[in-house]
């Protein structure tokens, strides 16, 4: 009995595989060239990342030896790849060293940076934080208040350096009954 329910079984898999022998190929076919396709895009990935630290890290160099101009070109063309490592490096040392004077494209570099995906929320607040002091005097309350006003009423650990930031802003405005708001 128990040599027949084998015979059974054994040729309840031959006529499964029969029936089905294209779809389990063609299923095993696309588990390979997805897995070789996954493996070759982490290559990929890692070999452009190295690039660009090789090319951020030139510019560095450059700066070092004040070859402003070149370098001041490669840390662009890196904020522009949206890395989110090498990018927002990019911009800090570019405000750092005071290598680009326009502001109007030191902003629109801030706002490259904000538009990176997968950049974590703390870093986009404080590259949020960055912009509105590097705009300084210039920004008007309300686009200081659009711009912080969703770090103060999220639980960013940036939250009290912006508060302080928009208490100090109000204060150097006279303003003293807005600035009492935000002091605490």
């Amino acid at each position: 009995m128990s040599d027949e329910n084998n015979i059974k079984t054994e040729n309840a898999l031959k006529d499964f595989l029969k029936k089905y022998k294209t779809l389990i190929i063609s299923f095993l076919i696309i588990l390979i060239v997805l897995t070789i396709s996954i493996i070759v895009f982490k290559e990929y990935k890692e070999k452009k990342n190295i690039l660009i630290s090789q090319k951020f890290n030139s510019a560095k160099i450059l700066v070092e030896k004040k070859d402003i101009n070149t370098a001041s070109k490669i840390l662009e063309e890196i904020i522009y790849k949206k890395n989110i490592f090498y990018s927002p490096s990019s911009l800090n040392l570019i405000v750092e060293k005071n290598l680009i004077n326009d502001k109007n494209k030191i902003i629109s570099f801030y706002d490259e940076i904000l538009s990176i995906p997968g950049l974590d929320k703390e870093t986009k607040n404080l590259f949020t934080l960055k912009k509105v002091i590097f705009l300084g005097d210039q920004i008007s309350e309300n686009d200081l208040l659009v711009n912080l006003k969703p770090i103060i009423q999220s639980q960013s650990i940036w939250k009290n350096t912006v508060s302080n930031y928009i208490y100090k802003y109000y204060l150097s405005k006279n303003e003293f009954n807005k600035a009492k708001n935000f002091k605490n």
